[in-house]
């Protein structure tokens, strides 16, 4: 049995179908921790504020407030959070945005390959402080 203390996941994506499959993927995939999530980077926003999870997994472009808008508002609440960053947009001013604001931050990529996604959530769960 695991001694992995009880964990949480915020997803956001403004594609409410991708939204609901990758919930309950994560959900079916990792029984123990609680999931919640968001339709767009505000949205998000609000939601880590009150579960301050340990775990988000958010896309880039999203209206209002893209991801990484929203993540740079995450690190400076709780800079230990883990991230996964899922993203179509791979070009080049992206992924200097993504590496500059999520330091440590895993990439999946779109459309999401669930082992890929499972794999990096596996890896930021096993760095969770134990406890």
């Amino acid at each position: 049995m695991s001694s992995q203390r009880p964990f949480s996941i915020l997803l956001v994506d403004d594609d409410q179908g991708a939204r609901e499959i990758v919930c309950s993927m994560l959900e079916l995939f990792f029984p123990q921790a609680r999931i919640y999530n968001a339709g767009d980077g505000k949205q998000g926003l609000d939601s880590f504020r009150v579960y301050l999870p340990d775990i988000v997994i958010t896309d880039i472009n999203m209206p209002d407030m893209d991801g990484i808008q929203m993540l740079d508002q995450i690190y400076a609440l709780k800079p230990e959070v883990r991230v996964i960053v899922i993203t179509a947009h791979s070009d080049k001013h992206n992924l200097g945005r993504i590496t500059s604001t999520c330091t440590g931050a895993l990439l999946v990529p779109k459309p999401i390959d669930f082992e890929c996604l499972f794999k990096a959530a596996k890896s930021c769960i096993a760095s969770l402080p134990q406890g």
